[in-house]
C-alpha cells in the first residue's frame, strides 16, 4: 500500500512540474548527510542516492557531502548545502532557523526485507554487568554517547530516563565520543559502563563483523511488534529529507518525484540499505521530546513554572508537604475531637433537660436492679422521692399482681433483645394501684456487657379506665346493661360452636314485648325506659347462669339457651320468661302490665347454620306467636320455612 501511494504521488508530482522550465545548465546541488557513523561508511551508503538524483536532474549536478552536526550548521549558514537529510531533532532546529515549508520526504529503511519508517534508542552494557538491568540502575553510571544532539544516540534515552524519574543531567555521567561506533567500542572495552546508540547500529556492526553481540546486553529492552531492531525506547519517525530555501520550487518538486519513485528493489535503494522514501511523517512526537528535554530550538529559558520548581526541589517539597499534611491531619483530628466534645456537651445538656422536664418517668438501675437515678416525673407518677428509692431494688415498686412467669419472660426478653415493652401494674407510695406503660432498655459497654437498665414509664390508669368504658359502651346496652347486638352476635357464635363440639342442643329465643308502645304513649318514654330495665332484670333472673340475654334495641330481646338436653328443658325456661314478663309491676305509683311474644329456633345438630340464619328463624317464629294471640312462644320448624304453614307447637302463658 505504501509503495502504491508513493507511485501515484510521484506521477502527480511529475505531471505538476512538466510545465516548469528546467534548471539552467551549470546548476549544482549539494546533498548533505548527517554522519552519525564513520563518514566513510556514510559516504559509501548514500553516494548511490546522490548519483540517482543527479541522473534524475539532467541539467543539475548533484554531489554528496557527509558531515557532522557542527559542519552541517556551518555549511547551511554559508549556503553550501542545498538538500539535507539528518535526524528528526536536528531537522526541527534547521526548520526553526530557516524558512522551510517542511520535509520533502521521510526515509524508509530496509531491515531483513522489512520496511522500517521509525527509529529509536538502544541502551547497552556488557553482558556480565548483572547490576545493570533496568533504567533505575543507570543512576551514577558512566555513560558513553555519540553526542547530545543525536536523537537515537542520546535524546530518546534521556527522555526515557526523565519519564522514569531520573535526571539525565544529574543522575548519569555522560562522555561524548563522537559516533555510535565509538560508543559501542567503548562499552565493549569497558571504558564506560553504559552506551547509548540508535536502533540498527548494533545489527550493522554485527553484520560487518566488528562486534560480538553476545558480549553485550540491552537494558530496558522493549518488545515492539513488527520492529526488527533491538530497542530500549519509544519509536520516532525516521530521518526527513529537506530542501533549503535557495533551491527552486520546480527542482524541489522534481526531486520529490524522484524520491517517491524509488522502490525497494531499485539498485540505489539496495545500495543505501533503504526501501525508498514516503511522504513526510508526523514529527510531533520528536517536538514533544525536544520540548520536554529543553533541546534547541526549545531551549530558551521560559518562565519558571511550578513544574520546574517541583522537578528541582522535589525532595524538599515532598518533606514540606509531608509535614504540612501531618499538621493538617492533626488539626483536622483536633477539630473533629472538639466538635465531638461540643456535640457531646450539647447532647448531655439536652439529655439533662429531657431527663428533668419530660412527662415520662425515668428510672436508671444497675444490672442487679438497684436504682441509681430517677427524674421528677418518676416522683409524680409513683409518689416516691429520690431519697426514698436510690440504692433500693426496683421491686419495691411492685404490686404482686403479676405471676412469676410474667417477670421471667420480661428478663428473658431483656437478655435476648436488649429491651422490653409492655404494661404492668404497680403500687404508689400511698398504696393506690395504678397501670403503667413501661419500656426497659439495656445499655451495654463496648464489650457487650450490660452496664445499666433504663426504664421509661407512663401512668396509663385513666387510659385503661377509658378503654374499659369504651369497650363496655361498644358491647353493652346503655339502658339495661345487657349485651348489645355486637356482643350478642359473638355470644351466639360461641354458643353454636360449643353446641357443635359437645353435641348439645342450642335454642335462640327472640322476645318482643306486647303492649310496650301503649306504655310509651300513655306514660312517656321515661316510664317506658324504667319498664325495660325492670323487665331485663326479671328475665335475666329467670334464665340459667349459662344462658345469655341481650337487647337488640327498642322492646326486642334475644335469649341464648345453650346445653339443652331436651326440648322439655327449653320449655321450662320459656314458661318462666313468659311468667316474669307478664307479672304486673308498679313504678312511681303507676301499675303496669305487658306480655311477651317469643319465637324459638333450635340449632339443628350436624347442620351448618350461621348465627344470622338462626336469628332470622327465631324472628319468624316470634311473628307466628303474635299471630296466634301474643303472650306465648312458638317454635320454628325448618321444613315449614318456605311453605307458610302454621307452626305446629305454641304455648300461651296461663298467668
Amino acid at each position: 500500500m505504501r509503495s502504491l501511494a508513493r507511485h501515484w504521488l510521484a506521477v502527480l508530482l511529475a505531471v505538476s512540474v512538466s510545465t516548469v522550465p528546467p534548471a539552467q545548465a551549470g546548476d549544482s546541488l549539494v546533498l548533505g548527510i548527517f554522519a552519525y557513523r564513520d563518514p566513510a561508511v556514510m559516504q559509501a551508503r548514500y553516494q548511490p542516492l546522490a548519483d540517482y538524483l543527479d541522473a534524475q536532474l539532467p541539467d543539475t549536478r548533484v554531489s554528496l557531502e557527509t558531515l557532522g552536526l557542527d559542519a552541517i550548521e556551518r555549511a547551511i549558514s554559508h549556503r553550501r548545502v542545498d538538500l539535507l537529510m539528518t535526524n528528526p531533532s536536528h531537522y526541527l532546529l534547521v526548520r526553526s532557523r530557516n524558512s522551510l515549508t517542511g520535509a520533502l520526504a521521510t526515509q524508509i529503511r530496509l531491515a531483513h526485507g522489512q520496511e522500517v519508517s521509525s527509529l529509536g534508542g538502544v541502551i547497552i552494557t556488557r553482558a556480565n554487568r548483572d547490576d545493570i538491568s533496568e533504567l533505575g540502575d543507570l543512576k551514577g553510571q558512566r555513560v558513553g554517547i555519540p553526542g547530545k544532539r543525536f536523537l537515537g544516540g542520546y535524546q530518546t534515552q534521556a527522555y526515557e530516563l526523565q519519564q522514569a524519574g531520573l535526571s539525565p543531567s544529574r543522575d548519569i555521567d555522560t562522555l561524548e565520543l563522537g559516533s555510535h561506533d565509538a560508543v559501542v567500542s567503548a562499552v565493549a572495552a569497558g571504558r564506560v559502563d553504559v552506551g547509548f546508540v540508535r536502533t540498527g547500529v548494533l545489527e550493522s556492526l554485527a553484520r560487518e563483523g566488528r562486534i560480538d553481540l553476545d558480549r553485550l546486553k540491552v537494558v530496558n529492552a522493549q518488545q515492539l511488534s513488527g520492529f526488527p531492531y533491538v530497542i530500549s525506547t519509544r519509536l520516532y519517525p525516521e530521518w526527513p529529507l529537506m530542501a533549503l530555501p535557495q533551491v527552486e520550487r520546480a527542482i524541489v518538486q522534481r526531486i520529490s518525484s524522484a524520491l517517491f519513485a524509488l522502490t525497494p528493489d531499485h539498485e540505489v535503494a539496495q545500495a543505501a540499505g533503504i526501501a525508498g522514501f514516503a511522504p513526510p511523517m508526523d514529527y510531533l512526537p520528536v517536538e514533544k521530546l525536544a520540548r520536554q528535554l529543553r533541546l534547541p530550538p526549545f531551549d530558551q529559558s521560559p518562565d519558571v513554572t511550578w513544574q520546574d520548581i517541583w522537578e528541582q526541589q522535589r525532595p524538599y517539597l515532598l518533606a514540606l508537604l509531608g509535614a504540612l499534611l501531618i499538621v493538617l491531619l492533626l488539626l483536622a483530628q483536633l477539630s473533629r475531637r472538639n466538635r465531638k466534645l461540643k456535640r457531646q456537651r450539647e447532647q448531655m445538656r439536652l439529655a439533662a433537660s429531657v431527663f428533668d422536664h419530660t412527662h415520662e418517668g425515668i428510672m436508671i438501675t444497675s444490672p442487679d436492679g438497684r436504682i441509681i437515678a430517677v427524674n421528677p416525673a418518676f416522683t409524680t407518677i409513683t409518689g416516691y422521692d429520690r431519697q426514698d428509692v436510690i440504692g433500693h431494688n426496683a421491686n419495691l415498686l411492685g404490686l404482686g399482681r403479676h405471676e412469676p412467669a410474667f417477670f421471667f419472660d420480661l428478663w428473658q426478653a431483656l437478655q435476648e433483645n436488649g429491651y422490653w415493652f409492655g404494661e404492668i401494674w404497680n403500687r404508689r407510695k400511698c398504696g393506690r394501684d395504678y397501670a403503667q406503660r413501661l419500656t426497659i432498655s439495656a445499655v451495654r459497654d463496648d464489650h457487650g456487657q450490660v452496664k445499666r437498665y433504663v426504664g421509661l414509664m407512663e401512668d396509663i390508669t385513666s387510659v385503661k379506665a377509658h378503654q374499659q368504658e369504651l369497650e363496655y359502651i361498644a358491647h353493652y346496652d346503655a339502658l339495661t346493661g345487657l349485651p348489645n347486638r355486637v356482643l350478642l352476635a359473638d355470644r351466639i357464635h360461641q354458643a353454636m360452636a360449643s353446641a357443635r363440639r359437645h353435641q348439645h342442643r342450642l335454642a335462640l329465643v327472640f322476645i318482643d314485648l306486647d303492649g310496650f308502645k301503649a306504655v310509651n304513649d300513655v306514660h312517656g318514654h321515661d316510664m317506658g325506659d324504667r319498664l325495660l330495665v325492670e323487665l331485663s332484670q326479671r328475665m335475666q333472673a329467670a334464665l340459667r347462669e349459662s344462658d345469655t340475654l341481650g337487647r337488640l334495641g327498642g322492646d326486642e330481646f334475644v335469649a341464648v339457651l345453650g346445653d339443652l338436653e331436651s326440648t322439655e328443658a327449653c320449655r321450662v325456661v320459656l314458661k318462666r320468661l313468659l311468667s316474669v314478663v307478664a307479672t304486673p309491676m308498679e313504678l312511681n305509683g303507676v301499675k303496669l302490665q305487658v306480655s311477651a311474644s317469643m319465637g324459638v329456633a333450635f340449632s339443628p345438630p350436624g347442620q351448618e347454620l350461621d348465627a344470622d340464619q338462626l336469628l332470622r328463624h327465631a324472628d319468624q317464629a316470634m311473628y307466628r306467636a303474635k299471630e296466634l294471640g301474643k303472650n306465648r312462644y312458638a317454635y320454628f320448624e325448618p321444613e315449614l320455612e318456605d311453605s307458610g304453614a302454621s307452626l305446629p307447637e305454641q304455648a300461651a302463658c296461663d298467668c
